[in-house]
């Protein structure tokens, strides 16, 4: 069976199966509701991209050799990964900003009602 048949297979079966009432729960006005809100100060502190070359290793067989190779792979590159991670970690705290001015300029709304 190609990729495409077992889709529209699929497709089918899931139709008669609902058909059949197998999907019948209701879930009309079900909602999940954040348990957690993550603050500002978190976001700001995810923000920043700070990699650790000791989390660099391989469980494989022969992964010392492995490790050493990613290790060394890593400083030859390391010019460029620290300008991405640069521009990575620009971006995500401009965003960030970006979002805390937002909250709170809604907050003065809603407080102005």
């Amino acid at each position: 069976m190609r990729p495409d048949e077992a889709l529209e297979a699929a497709r089918r079966a899931a139709a008669d199966a609902r058909a059949r009432g197998a999907y019948a729960d209701e879930l009309e006005g079900f909602a999940i509701e954040p348990t957690d809100r993550v603050s500002t100060e978190q976001l700001l502190e995810w923000a920043v991209i700070e990699p650790d070359v000791e989390h660099v290793r391989s469980t494989r067989r022969r992964g010392g050799l492995i490790t050493a190779v990613k290790r060394v792979a890593l400083r030859v590159l390391r010019q460029y990964h620290e300008q991405a991670n640069a521009q990575q970690t620009r971006f995500n705290l401009h965003a960030a900003v970006r979002i805390a001015e937002l909250e709170e300029r809604l907050e003065r709304l809603e407080k102005g009602r």
